[in-house]
């Protein structure tokens, strides 16, 4: 019986030990690192501003194989994030998404008069033959 005992005790002592060490590393992240791969930048100007005239977005180093970008604006609020349209663009082979190119519903950032509202545009590369995108990525802005 005690060794019984003993057996199960150590089974457990195991399990907490594997657990307490395992579990750290699940969950740490460094976030100083800047992911490597895909990156957007975006011209906003004055015109960009509660208009259906989306901005020039460029995009760096796409994956090998990327077909196309789905790209989306997205509005935080307090009581949600609200989706303000977007659109899809063929790669070209030039990682530019021209002025005036999303037309899916599009409609610019546009606060209330005197606020700032906060903004982010969502742009997903996408191969052939996949719905899964190759890499997306997230630029934040602040509109005033």
């Amino acid at each position: 019986m005690l060794l019984k005992k003993s057996v199960g005790m150590s089974c457990i002592a195991l399990s907490m030990l594997c657990v307490s060490l395992l579990l750290p590393a699940c969950s740490s992240r460094d976030d100083s690192v800047e992911p490597s791969g895909m990156s957007i930048s975006v011209t906003l100007r004055d015109v960009h501003r509660c208009s259906r005239l989306s901005p020039e977005i460029v995009v760096e180093s796409a994956p090998q194989g990327t077909r196309s970008y789905q790209v989306r604006l997205i509005e935080y609020r307090a009581d949600g994030e609200r989706f303000l349209g977007g659109g899809s663009w063929e790669e070209d082979g030039s990682g530019i998404i021209p002025e005036g190119a999303l037309t899916q519903y599009y409609r610019g950032p546009c606060p209330a008069q005197g606020q700032s509202g906060k903004y982010g545009f969502v742009v997903a590369a996408h191969g052939s033959n996949t719905l899964q995108p190759l890499s997306v990525r997230l630029y934040q802005f602040t509109q005033e």
